[in-house]
């Protein structure tokens, strides 16, 4: 699909598919909605590390894409170590129904700073 639309649509479309799957669970509704959510937020989430590593040469210059493209998969790692671990820990102190505002704000967080990483790519690429 991002050979047909190009990745950065494809990855815009991403982001905002997890932001709305996040907006799903976050909804005050019956159960089968917010699972709805997930489901969606999961589909969009699976191009995103793939589409990333693939622009970077594009927005960071290709002499320090490899560079770049090792702190993303440790970033990655780190990431997804804490992340669900810092969620866990907010859950068992407040509750449950708090997983979908922190869901929302994570995905308006990567929206956002995805949206800035765009706008400072280097020029002449084609990012964005």
């Amino acid at each position: 699909m991002a050979e047909r639309l190009g990745s950065a649509r494809v990855l815009r479309g991403s982001l905002l598919g997890m932001a709305g799957g996040a907006v799903l669970v976050a909804l005050p509704a019956p159960g089968w909605v917010a699972v709805a959510g997930l489901l969606v937020v999961g589909f969009a989430a699976a191009p995103v590390f793939p589409l990333l590593t693939l622009s970077t040469p594009e927005r960071v210059g290709r002499d320090h894409a490899d560079r770049a493209i090792g702190l993303q998969i440790g970033a990655a790692g780190l990431g997804a170590a804490l992340v669900p671990a810092a969620v866990g820990v907010l859950l068992a102190r407040v509750s449950v129904e708090a997983l979908g505002p922190t869901m929302v704000a994570l995905a308006v967080a990567l929206v956002g700073l995805h949206a800035a990483g765009a706008r400072q790519a280097v020029p002449g690429s084609r990012a964005g």
